[in-house]
């Protein structure tokens, strides 16, 4: 279920600057400590006119928050060697967010979550964060969704 190069699954419309707004938002709450919906509200008033799925960012950044325990167990296990709080900030997100969406989103294909966390990890992370979170997602992947 891993996402090659070669392979590309877009997100449909509005939905990848979703998901990049809920990392932005779990990200800034992660180092914070402050509640995901301060974060959430700023990012909503800022980017009400463009085109962006806010009802999908919203609902991905206060679900994740609200599972942050469940969500960073599974990643716990499926990350050989490595804690979450090990794991880096930016990556840990991208892994928490994707993992909500295999439990949450049952008629979203796999290669669009997987390939999607990963285009965010290019962005956002280091020279290894792909991969890593590549490696994560599809061990996880075959874990919850059989």
């Amino acid at each position: 279920m891993s996402v090659d190069k070669a392979e590309f699954l877009p997100a449909p419309p509005g939905r990848h600057k979703a998901r990049e707004l809920s990392l932005w938002a779990l990200y800034q709450s992660d180092i914070s400590g402050d509640p995901v919906g301060r974060a959430v509200g700023q990012l909503t008033e800022e980017n009400g006119g463009s085109k962006v799925d806010l009802e999908y960012f919203k609902k991905i950044a206060a679900g994740v928050w609200s599972r942050l325990e469940e969500l960073d167990q599974l990643i716990s296990r499926s990350a050989d060697n490595w804690s979450v709080e090990r794991i880096a900030a930016i990556d840990r997100n991208i892994l928490r967010q994707a993992v909500y969406e295999l439990l949450t989103e049952p008629d979203l294909d796999v290669r669009v979550i997987i390939n999607e966390a990963v285009i965010l990890s290019k962005r956002y992370g280091d020279k290894k964060s792909a991969s890593f979170v590549n490696g994560v997602l599809d061990r996880l992947a075959r874990e919850v969704r059989p």
